[in-house]
Protein backbone atom coordinates (compact mmCIF):
# COMPACT_ATOMS: atom_id res chain seq x y z
CA UNK A 1 0.00 0.00 0.00
CA UNK A 2 1.31 3.12 -0.93
CA UNK A 3 1.64 5.90 1.71
CA UNK A 4 -0.21 9.25 1.00
CA UNK A 5 2.65 11.86 2.05
CA UNK A 6 1.72 15.42 3.64
CA UNK A 7 3.15 18.56 3.80
CA UNK A 8 4.04 19.09 7.14
CA UNK A 9 6.16 22.82 6.64
CA UNK A 10 3.00 24.51 8.18
CA UNK A 11 2.69 22.16 10.72
CA UNK A 12 7.20 22.38 11.45
CA UNK A 13 6.96 25.96 11.61
CA UNK A 14 4.37 26.48 14.10
CA UNK A 15 5.92 24.43 16.34
CA UNK A 16 9.17 26.02 15.84
CA UNK A 17 7.30 29.19 17.08
CA UNK A 18 5.84 27.66 20.23
CA UNK A 19 9.36 25.13 21.11
CA UNK A 20 9.58 27.12 24.01
CA UNK A 21 6.45 27.26 25.35
CA UNK A 22 5.49 23.50 24.05
CA UNK A 23 5.55 21.22 27.59
CA UNK A 24 8.14 18.71 27.21
CA UNK A 25 5.26 15.97 27.24
CA UNK A 26 3.68 16.86 24.44
CA UNK A 27 7.08 17.02 22.54
CA UNK A 28 6.45 13.22 21.39
CA UNK A 29 3.36 13.70 19.73
CA UNK A 30 4.27 16.66 18.31
CA UNK A 31 6.90 14.86 16.53
CA UNK A 32 5.09 11.56 15.90
CA UNK A 33 5.05 12.01 12.14
CA UNK A 34 9.08 12.24 11.99
CA UNK A 35 9.92 7.97 12.99
CA UNK A 36 7.90 7.09 9.55
CA UNK A 37 9.82 9.28 7.56
CA UNK A 38 12.45 6.86 7.87
CA UNK A 39 15.17 9.68 8.29
CA UNK A 40 16.46 11.09 11.94
CA UNK A 41 18.23 14.15 12.25
CA UNK A 42 20.54 15.37 14.75
CA UNK A 43 22.66 18.42 16.18
CA UNK A 44 25.42 18.60 18.76
CA UNK A 45 27.33 21.64 19.81
CA UNK A 46 30.16 22.16 22.32
CA UNK A 47 30.56 25.06 23.74
CA UNK A 48 34.28 26.19 23.90
CA UNK A 49 34.58 28.66 26.33
CA UNK A 50 34.51 26.89 29.63
CA UNK A 51 35.04 23.32 28.71
CA UNK A 52 35.40 22.74 32.60
CA UNK A 53 31.84 23.32 32.94
CA UNK A 54 30.67 22.85 29.40
CA UNK A 55 28.83 26.12 28.75
CA UNK A 56 29.95 28.99 26.56
CA UNK A 57 30.88 31.98 28.45
CA UNK A 58 30.43 35.93 27.86
CA UNK A 59 31.30 39.31 29.75
CA UNK A 60 29.90 42.60 29.65
CA UNK A 61 32.57 44.37 31.02
CA UNK A 62 30.33 46.88 33.27
CA UNK A 63 32.09 48.46 36.07
CA UNK A 64 31.51 46.45 39.62
CA UNK A 65 30.31 49.12 42.60
CA UNK A 66 33.14 51.11 44.26
CA UNK A 67 32.24 50.95 47.89
CA UNK A 68 31.87 54.64 49.46
CA UNK A 69 33.12 55.34 53.24
CA UNK A 70 30.67 57.33 55.06
CA UNK A 71 32.32 58.77 58.25
CA UNK A 72 31.26 61.27 60.98
CA UNK A 73 33.22 63.77 60.30
CA UNK A 74 31.34 64.44 56.93
CA UNK A 75 28.45 64.49 59.09
CA UNK A 76 26.88 60.93 58.74
CA UNK A 77 25.04 59.24 61.39
CA UNK A 78 23.50 56.25 61.90
CA UNK A 79 19.79 57.20 63.42
CA UNK A 80 17.20 59.69 62.40
CA UNK A 81 17.96 61.96 65.41
CA UNK A 82 21.13 62.47 63.67
CA UNK A 83 22.84 61.73 67.62
CA UNK A 84 24.58 58.61 66.50
CA UNK A 85 28.15 58.92 64.89
CA UNK A 86 28.41 56.62 62.51
CA UNK A 87 32.11 56.67 62.45
CA UNK A 88 33.17 54.60 59.68
CA UNK A 89 31.71 52.72 57.26
CA UNK A 90 31.92 51.23 53.79
CA UNK A 91 28.79 51.33 51.98
CA UNK A 92 27.88 50.31 48.26
CA UNK A 93 26.20 52.35 45.49
CA UNK A 94 23.26 55.10 46.62
CA UNK A 95 19.95 54.07 45.72
CA UNK A 96 18.23 56.65 46.87
CA UNK A 97 18.19 59.76 48.99
CA UNK A 98 14.94 60.63 51.30
CA UNK A 99 12.87 63.77 51.92
CA UNK A 100 14.35 65.33 54.91
CA UNK A 101 14.56 64.10 58.24
CA UNK A 102 13.43 66.72 61.58
CA UNK A 103 14.67 64.61 64.44
CA UNK A 104 12.06 66.38 66.41
CA UNK A 105 9.97 63.37 65.42
CA UNK A 106 12.25 60.29 65.01
CA UNK A 107 11.08 59.08 61.51
CA UNK A 108 13.13 56.61 60.10
CA UNK A 109 13.59 55.53 56.64
CA UNK A 110 13.87 52.26 55.19
CA UNK A 111 16.30 50.50 52.61
CA UNK A 112 19.33 47.63 52.55
CA UNK A 113 21.02 50.72 54.50
CA UNK A 114 20.19 53.35 55.68
CA UNK A 115 22.43 56.53 56.94
CA UNK A 116 21.86 59.77 57.84
CA UNK A 117 23.48 63.19 57.32
CA UNK A 118 23.10 66.16 58.86
CA UNK A 119 21.69 69.23 57.32
CA UNK A 120 21.56 71.57 59.97
CA UNK A 121 21.09 70.95 63.49
CA UNK A 122 17.51 70.19 62.96
CA UNK A 123 17.42 68.63 59.98
CA UNK A 124 18.61 65.04 58.56
CA UNK A 125 18.88 63.59 55.22
CA UNK A 126 17.75 59.83 55.31
CA UNK A 127 19.80 58.04 52.25
CA UNK A 128 19.92 54.59 51.12
CA UNK A 129 22.95 52.59 49.86
CA UNK A 130 23.70 49.20 48.75
CA UNK A 131 25.83 46.94 50.78
CA UNK A 132 29.03 47.16 50.41
CA UNK A 133 30.40 45.11 47.33
CA UNK A 134 32.98 42.16 48.86
CA UNK A 135 35.49 42.08 45.92
CA UNK A 136 36.04 38.64 44.54
CA UNK A 137 38.95 40.08 42.38
CA UNK A 138 37.68 42.21 39.26
CA UNK A 139 39.49 41.92 35.93
CA UNK A 140 38.86 44.73 33.27
CA UNK A 141 37.81 43.86 29.94
CA UNK A 142 34.74 42.71 27.91
CA UNK A 143 34.24 39.43 25.88
CA UNK A 144 30.85 38.83 23.66
CA UNK A 145 31.35 36.36 21.54
CA UNK A 146 30.50 32.68 22.39
CA UNK A 147 31.99 30.08 20.54
CA UNK A 148 30.49 26.38 19.89
CA UNK A 149 31.92 23.24 18.10
CA UNK A 150 28.57 22.48 15.59
CA UNK A 151 27.97 18.81 14.17
CA UNK A 152 24.40 17.76 12.42
CA UNK A 153 23.66 14.70 11.03
CA UNK A 154 21.08 13.64 9.08
CA UNK A 155 20.69 9.40 9.29
CA UNK A 156 24.26 9.49 11.06
CA UNK A 157 26.05 10.90 8.37
CA UNK A 158 27.84 14.42 8.77
CA UNK A 159 25.05 16.66 6.49
CA UNK A 160 25.00 20.75 6.18
CA UNK A 161 20.95 21.62 6.93
CA UNK A 162 19.17 23.36 5.00
CA UNK A 163 17.95 25.68 8.10
CA UNK A 164 20.15 26.48 11.21
CA UNK A 165 17.94 28.83 13.21
CA UNK A 166 19.37 29.73 16.87
CA UNK A 167 16.88 30.96 19.90
CA UNK A 168 18.64 32.89 23.27
CA UNK A 169 16.12 32.60 26.34
CA UNK A 170 17.23 34.67 29.99
CA UNK A 171 16.34 32.93 32.65
CA UNK A 172 15.51 34.99 35.55
CA UNK A 173 14.53 34.32 39.16
CA UNK A 174 10.98 36.40 40.30
CA UNK A 175 10.14 36.23 44.19
CA UNK A 176 6.48 35.53 45.23
CA UNK A 177 4.37 37.19 46.87
CA UNK A 178 4.12 36.31 50.40
CA UNK A 179 0.81 34.37 51.17
CA UNK A 180 -0.95 37.42 53.36
CA UNK A 181 -0.85 39.51 50.19
CA UNK A 182 -3.63 39.75 47.82
CA UNK A 183 -2.02 37.90 45.15
CA UNK A 184 -1.55 34.16 45.82
CA UNK A 185 -2.49 33.75 42.53
CA UNK A 186 1.32 34.16 41.19
CA UNK A 187 1.81 31.10 43.50
CA UNK A 188 2.40 27.54 41.76
CA UNK A 189 1.77 26.17 45.17
CA UNK A 190 1.36 27.18 48.72
CA UNK A 191 5.03 26.63 49.37
CA UNK A 192 6.62 28.68 47.11
CA UNK A 193 8.92 31.87 47.11
CA UNK A 194 10.55 31.97 44.50
CA UNK A 195 9.82 31.58 40.57
CA UNK A 196 12.12 31.00 37.39
CA UNK A 197 10.59 32.82 34.55
CA UNK A 198 11.84 32.98 30.88
CA UNK A 199 12.49 35.70 28.67
CA UNK A 200 13.47 35.36 25.20
CA UNK A 201 16.27 37.44 24.15
CA UNK A 202 16.64 36.33 20.29
CA UNK A 203 16.80 39.99 19.09
CA UNK A 204 20.12 40.45 20.91
CA UNK A 205 22.03 37.88 19.70
CA UNK A 206 23.87 36.74 16.24
CA UNK A 207 24.35 33.56 15.30
CA UNK A 208 27.27 33.06 12.48
CA UNK A 209 28.40 29.39 11.56
CA UNK A 210 31.40 28.26 9.45
CA UNK A 211 30.85 24.98 7.74
CA UNK A 212 34.84 22.94 7.05
CA UNK A 213 32.86 20.05 5.46
CA UNK A 214 29.16 19.01 5.56
CA UNK A 215 27.44 19.36 8.42
CA UNK A 216 30.53 19.99 10.52
CA UNK A 217 31.90 23.50 11.56
CA UNK A 218 31.96 25.93 13.87
CA UNK A 219 29.07 28.59 15.46
CA UNK A 220 29.83 31.60 17.10
CA UNK A 221 27.36 33.99 19.10
CA UNK A 222 27.79 37.22 19.24
CA UNK A 223 25.52 39.84 21.56
CA UNK A 224 24.82 43.19 20.13
CA UNK A 225 22.41 44.03 22.71
CA UNK A 226 23.06 47.06 24.89
CA UNK A 227 25.21 46.60 27.56
CA UNK A 228 22.92 46.87 30.43
CA UNK A 229 22.79 44.84 33.99
CA UNK A 230 19.89 43.16 32.73
CA UNK A 231 21.58 40.59 30.87
CA UNK A 232 23.89 39.29 33.59
CA UNK A 233 21.75 35.58 33.73
CA UNK A 234 22.05 32.35 33.16
CA UNK A 235 20.80 31.90 29.00
CA UNK A 236 19.63 28.95 26.85
CA UNK A 237 20.92 28.64 23.39
CA UNK A 238 18.70 26.27 21.33
CA UNK A 239 20.35 25.55 17.87
CA UNK A 240 17.61 24.17 15.59
CA UNK A 241 18.72 22.15 11.97
CA UNK A 242 16.37 21.56 9.50
CA UNK A 243 16.31 18.94 6.23
CA UNK A 244 14.35 18.91 3.51
CA UNK A 245 13.26 15.89 2.03
CA UNK A 246 11.04 15.64 -0.33
CA UNK A 247 7.61 17.68 0.67
CA UNK A 248 8.56 17.58 4.29
CA UNK A 249 11.51 18.84 6.21
CA UNK A 250 13.05 17.20 9.54
CA UNK A 251 14.00 18.76 12.51
CA UNK A 252 16.37 18.47 15.38
CA UNK A 253 17.46 20.95 18.14
CA UNK A 254 19.81 21.11 20.71
CA UNK A 255 20.04 23.23 24.02
CA UNK A 256 23.09 24.64 25.61
CA UNK A 257 24.18 26.98 28.12
CA UNK A 258 25.79 30.77 27.96
CA UNK A 259 26.85 32.55 30.98
CA UNK A 260 26.67 36.28 31.14
CA UNK A 261 28.31 38.06 33.53
CA UNK A 262 28.50 41.80 33.86
CA UNK A 263 32.20 41.73 34.85
CA UNK A 264 35.06 38.76 35.18
CA UNK A 265 35.61 38.22 38.77
CA UNK A 266 39.11 36.94 37.59
CA UNK A 267 41.75 39.54 38.28
CA UNK A 268 44.19 37.64 35.80
CA UNK A 269 43.66 39.13 32.27
CA UNK A 270 45.03 39.02 28.74
CA UNK A 271 44.35 42.09 27.20
CA UNK A 272 45.64 42.05 22.85
CA UNK A 273 45.43 45.26 21.04
CA UNK A 274 43.25 43.55 17.42
CA UNK A 275 44.80 46.93 15.26
CA UNK A 276 47.84 48.36 17.09
CA UNK A 277 49.43 49.47 13.75
CA UNK A 278 46.25 51.06 12.53
CA UNK A 279 44.84 53.22 14.70
CA UNK A 280 41.23 51.70 14.76
CA UNK A 281 40.41 51.95 17.89
CA UNK A 282 37.23 53.81 18.38
CA UNK A 283 36.62 53.10 22.47
CA UNK A 284 37.44 51.48 25.32
CA UNK A 285 37.64 47.36 24.30
CA UNK A 286 36.29 47.74 20.85
CA UNK A 287 39.80 46.60 19.40
CA UNK A 288 40.92 44.98 21.98
CA UNK A 289 40.43 40.70 22.39
CA UNK A 290 40.16 40.31 26.71
CA UNK A 291 40.53 36.22 28.27
CA UNK A 292 40.56 35.28 31.90
CA UNK A 293 41.45 32.02 33.46
CA UNK A 294 37.47 31.55 35.02
CA UNK A 295 35.39 34.50 34.97
CA UNK A 296 33.05 33.09 37.34
CA UNK A 297 36.08 32.15 39.61
CA UNK A 298 34.88 29.80 42.41
CA UNK A 299 31.82 29.95 41.75
CA UNK A 300 30.67 26.29 39.54
CA UNK A 301 27.01 27.70 38.89
CA UNK A 302 25.90 30.10 36.41
CA UNK A 303 22.95 31.39 38.40
CA UNK A 304 25.18 31.97 41.38
CA UNK A 305 27.73 34.13 39.89
CA UNK A 306 24.92 36.19 38.24
CA UNK A 307 23.29 36.55 41.37
CA UNK A 308 26.23 37.80 43.39
CA UNK A 309 26.75 40.39 40.67
CA UNK A 310 23.17 41.33 40.25
CA UNK A 311 22.78 41.66 44.18
CA UNK A 312 25.31 44.59 44.76
CA UNK A 313 24.42 46.24 41.73
CA UNK A 314 20.55 46.48 42.73
CA UNK A 315 21.14 46.53 46.53
CA UNK A 316 19.10 43.61 47.54
CA UNK A 317 16.93 40.83 45.55
CA UNK A 318 18.38 41.53 41.92
CA UNK A 319 14.82 39.91 40.05
CA UNK A 320 11.77 41.72 39.53
CA UNK A 321 8.94 40.68 41.71
CA UNK A 322 6.70 38.16 39.44
CA UNK A 323 3.31 39.96 37.99
CA UNK A 324 1.85 36.84 36.01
Amino acid sequence: MKMKKFDMLPVIAALVIAILVIPTAALPSAFAATPTTGYLANVVTIPEDNAKLNMGMMVLGLAPPVPTTLTTAAGWYTDSMCSLPVGSVSVGAQLSSEPIVYPSNGVASTGPLTYYQKVTNFQCVAHTFAPAWNPLNYGPGMDLLSQHKILATLNGVPTKPDYLLCEVVEKEKAKIPPMTSKTPSLRQFPDEIIKTTLIDVTSNFICKVNWIKPGVGALDVYFVGPVVSQFIADHMLIVTAGYKVGKMTIWASELQDICILGWSMDSNVLAISLFPAYGLSTGTYVDTYFSWPNPMLEFVSCDEAAAWQLAFLAGGWPWATATS
